[in-house]
């Protein structure tokens, strides 16, 4: 189970960083559609290629430039399932999950007793084992 203590807190590019990734990407988005980063004007988002709660770094090979609307896409599309997936994988979704952040065990069975317990509290035989004792009393 991932813990969130494993999870690397996100760092911001230095500008130097920054500058060097421009270059290595020769000025474009890193998500393939080929369009000019434009900084100024439409918005630059600086990715994680393998995403923090993925166990990513924010070493700078783990890192790219993705103009706004690619990042989105990028993030909705790509990262947002991958990470709930490893969340449910390990545990950290669903309803055990929330008793458990609760302070609550798993749900207790009622278990499987030989005898069935009526409306009123007794407790009478099973329902097969009464058909035994009906036909057990009807061919004998």
């Amino acid at each position: 189970m991932i813990h969130a203590a494993q999870i690397e807190k996100r760092r911001p590019l230095t500008r130097a960083e920054f500058g060097q990734l421009m270059i290595d990407q020769e000025g474009r988005c890193a998500c393939g559609c080929g369009e000019k980063l434009q900084p100024m004007t439409e918005g630059v988002i600086d990715e994680h290629l393998r995403a923090l709660a993925l166990l990513g770094t924010n070493a700078l090979e783990n890192r790219a430039l993705y103009r706004k609307p690619c990042a989105r896409k990028k993030t909705d599309e790509q990262d947002t399932p991958r990470i709930a997936k490893a969340k449910a994988q390990a545990g950290e979704t669903g309803q055990y999950a929330r008793r458990q952040k609760r302070g609550h065990g798993s749900i207790k069975s009622p278990g499987f007793a030989p005898r069935n317990r009526k409306l009123n509290g007794s407790v009478g035989p099973t329902q097969a084992a009464a058909r035994a004792q009906r036909e057990a009393h009807d061919h004998g």
